[in-house]
């Protein structure tokens, strides 16, 4: 039997670090959301404070030099007080997060306005891991989630089915109706026309709020998007989607179809377009 080259393993192992370093970093639910700073009055003196990338980070500061003070002793300073706010939001009873604003009165700013929607994605992210853990039953997180993709989703769906109505002839609209939907089920748009009506109902989980509406692709070229199969760039993706078609009876019906939304890379005013797959 041949011997096996001395250090051949060793290349062997380099070889298969050096392709998986290769490989495309998976897009986290932060990665679209740009990058927003407050300035915070610490101690009279204004200090920049970031959220960057699913993190609050105090720009004037050095947290290790902070912590030991606050062990000898010292007190939070109001930067450090901003970013101790993000981190205990998180255990918080739910129902709370949308009440911080008013009890919190003349210590309003420890929740700045400009990081409103990274603070809003971040909590829908906590509240369906929070509902999975309990096995999808009934909580206070369910509940929370329903209003906010009511508030979210039904918008873009009367948006989508407005947009249908005239070129499927159907005189008026007699059901809209957004629900949640758990995340190890698929989302799901029901529609039907009856040569008068249309009525449609969308199934959708919570990674819709997260990975189609801060995108601004929740309606394109007048498809309802309903998942993100494949986040290919910041301006590409595969994702499913959803337009009518007739039936054969005279009456028409929602298809859900693979397609790719895309737009020119540029400012954040660029329009998206959608190109239904081949298939």
């Amino acid at each position: 039997m041949g011997r096996t080259p001395v250090g051949s393993g060793r290349a062997h192992r380099r070889g298969r670090l050096s392709q998986r370093n290769t490989v495309p970093r998976k897009l986290r639910w932060y990665d679209p959301v740009p990058e927003v700073t407050t300035t915070v009055d610490c101690d009279g003196a204004p200090h920049r404070v970031t959220w960057r990338r699913g993190k609050v980070l105090l720009e004037a500061h050095d947290l290790t030099s902070e912590r030991a003070m606050l062990a000898f002793g010292g007190e939070l300073c109001p930067c450090m007080r901003v970013l101790e706010v993000w981190v205990e939001q998180f255990r918080m009873p739910p129902e709370l997060f949308g009440q911080m604003h008013k009890w919190l009165g003349e210590n309003a700013y420890l929740l700045p306005a400009e990081f409103a929607l990274p603070r809003g994605l971040a909590m829908v992210v906590h509240w369906e891991r929070s509902w999975r853990w309990e096995s999808w039953l009934h909580t206070k997180q369910a509940d929370l989630l329903a209003a906010e993709m009511k508030e979210k989703a039904l918008p873009a769906l009367r948006e989508h089915v407005n947009a249908w109505k005239a070129k499927t002839g159907a005189r008026v609209i007699s059901g809209c109706q957004v629900m949640l939907a758990q995340s190890n089920q698929p989302a799901s748009v029901e529609g039907k026309t009856d040569r008068v009506a249309m009525r449609t109902i969308a199934r959708l989980p919570a990674r819709w709020l997260v990975d189609i509406w801060p995108k601004g692709i929740a309606v394109v070229d007048d498809a309802f998007v309903t998942e993100l199969a494949e986040p290919l760039s910041l301006h590409d993706h595969r994702v499913v989607a959803v337009r009518w078609e007739p039936d054969g009876s005279g009456t028409w019906a929602t298809v859900a179809a693979p397609a790719r939304v895309h737009r020119e890379p540029g400012p954040a005013g660029e329009p998206w377009h959608l190109t239904w797959d081949a298939a």
